[in-house]
């Protein structure tokens, strides 16, 4: 009936298995009506349109809530990977001991992850490493 985004997420949250709006002509109501009745769902073109957008708005917002690692840091736990120490990467990367520290405990509180394993797995589960 209402074509308001709010009205439409209430009525799917509650188990609609229909849901067309107030100007539906009669032919649309006929077939929702049959298909709802034969255990079908039925949404008309409008409200099918609102829940791609939703679901696509979900997903955006999902993936905003993924932590972005600088290119440093992905090095670092890059080279963690290849198990080397804090020494090793800052030998490697031309830094101090104390930035690899810093960097690493910004990786573990970025991915909330709270240790070594945790932090593999991942970045495994991301791409980000082989």
């Amino acid at each position: 009936m209402h074509g308001d985004r709010q009205m439409i997420h209430d009525m799917l949250d509650a188990g609609a298995d229909g849901y067309i709006l107030k100007n539906t002509g009669k032919d649309e109501l006929i077939s929702a009506l049959k298909k709802i009745a034969g255990g079908g769902m039925y949404f008309s073109d409008e409200i099918s349109a609102e829940m791609m957008r939703a679901i696509s708005d979900n997903e955006r917002k999902s993936k905003s809530n993924e932590p972005e690692l600088t290119t440093r840091e992905l090095e670092i736990v890059r080279l963690i990977n290849k198990e080397l120490s804090n020494l090793q990467i800052a030998e490697q990367l031309f830094i101090s001991g104390a930035q690899v520290e810093t960097h690493r405990k910004n990786i573990f509180r970025k991915t909330e992850t709270k240790g070594v394993v945790g932090l593999l797995k991942w970045a495994r589960e991301r791409g980000y490493l082989d």
